[in-house]
């Protein structure tokens, strides 16, 4: 052994380690080979063409085992996974003494993968300015970019402007354009209604029933809702962008969202109910696992409400990290959490005996419970619901 991947991870939305898309990639070698990873990197970069940032090697040892985790943000995670592998097998080579390998073929067959997945000029700086404009923009899955989620969005075809080329033409201009000069890209959109409609993010483990009965209750008060259950990381972005959805609901698949990252960014609701046991060693441990499934949190709008379920000290610990107001969530009101929080006028569910309690500062709320209802069930959605109606009404 010289240096292999055990594992490529692609980021195509915000997750634990960065807000950006990148890769993450976990090398085993029998000796040290940070040095040389970062110079090989630098220059494949640079020979692709690929805008890579924030370049991170860690470095570890077990026994004979060098462990290295090499971490980079870049918008195209997809060509960076093969970029890794290519100077994986580069270095392996150069430590077998293996003059035989062809360097200069691989990065040029990457260049012109990265240059046919390009988007064109107009496009990037029309992403630019959504991002300036605080309208969510991503590429879908045909091709197009979706600006804006739901009813508040608008789909562009890249083709267009591939067609056109990148060129700057008199008709680009507004001084001395002809009268019947095609506008720019930017004038054609609607920016005064484009943005996002309120999304719901829920993770944890066994939350779909949860969602499916918070997405009922939405529906009851004839509220537009476009919803996912289980939804891995391409089927919510297929979700936001339902021209019909006044808001939208997620209920994200744990593991694509631990492999692949968040697929928005922004939400109004974010919540994380539990964590899925089986997922913790491949998480690296709770707490990473808590950090990884409650991404959703950074994202969460100032004004919006994050739902925190306090019996798990994991997604606790997380509580410092909202932007936004808290609604915990625990069996029992007597919870220390619960009480620190609602002394500081927080809102609070808990159980009390046949009862489900809504608790904001000092006052409190009793919901009663029917014998046939599945009472954390029933706790969790009316913190949904809840915090959605607070949130809403800003």
């Amino acid at each position: 052994m010289s240096v292999e991947i055990v594992r490529i991870t692609t980021f195509d939305g915000p997750h634990c380690f960065d807000p950006r898309p990148g890769v993450l990639a976990r090398l085993r070698a029998d000796h040290d080979c940070s040095a040389a990873l970062r110079a090989v990197l630098k220059d494949a970069a640079q020979r692709v063409g690929l805008v890579i940032g924030n370049p991170h090697i860690e470095s570890r040892s077990t026994g004979d085992t060098i462990w290295h985790d090499l971490f980079f943000v870049t918008p195209m995670p997809a060509i960076g996974a093969e970029m890794v592998r290519h100077i994986v097998a580069l270095l392996g080579a150069q430590h077998a003494g293996d003059d035989t390998m062809d360097a200069d073929s691989l990065l040029w067959d990457l260049q012109k993968k990265r240059r046919a997945a390009a988007l064109p000029l107009q496009v990037l700086q029309l992403m630019a300015e959504a991002s300036a404009r605080g309208v969510p923009a991503f590429v879908r899955r045909d091709g197009f970019v979706q600006v804006g989620y739901g009813a508040r969005g608008n789909a562009i075809d890249p083709a267009l402007f591939r067609e056109r080329g990148t060129a700057l033409r008199e008709a680009d201009v507004g001084i001395g354009a002809s009268p019947f000069a095609r506008p720019a890209l930017s004038s054609l959109l609607p920016w005064d209604r484009l943005g996002a409609v309120p999304v719901v993010v829920v993770s944890g483990g066994a939350t779909s029933a949860t969602t499916a009965a918070f997405v009922s209750r939405l529906r009851q008060r004839r509220i537009s809702v476009a919803a996912a259950l289980t939804a891995s990381f391409d089927t919510a972005r297929d979700c936001l962008t339902d021209p019909a959805a006044g808001a939208i609901v997620l209920d994200l698949d744990p593991v694509d969202l631990l492999w692949r990252g968040l697929p928005v960014e922004q939400c109004m609701v974010s919540a994380l109910l539990d964590l899925p046991e089986e997922l913790e060693s491949e998480a690296g441990g709770r707490d990473d696992l808590a950090r990884a499934l409650g991404v959703a949190l950074l994202v969460t709008s100032l004004g919006g409400r994050a739902v925190l379920n306090a019996d798990h000290p994991a997604i606790l610990a997380l509580a410092g990290y909202a932007p936004c107001p808290l609604v915990l969530i625990a069996r029992s009101g007597d919870h220390p959490a619960l009480r620190a929080h609602r002394a500081a006028g927080g809102s609070a569910l808990f159980l009390r005996r046949t009862a489900a309690v809504l608790a904001c500062g000092t006052s409190e709320t009793l919901i009663p419970l029917s014998p046939d209802e599945d009472p954390w069930k029933t706790l969790a959605v009316t913190a949904l619901y809840f915090a959605f109606m607070e949130a809403d009404a800003r």
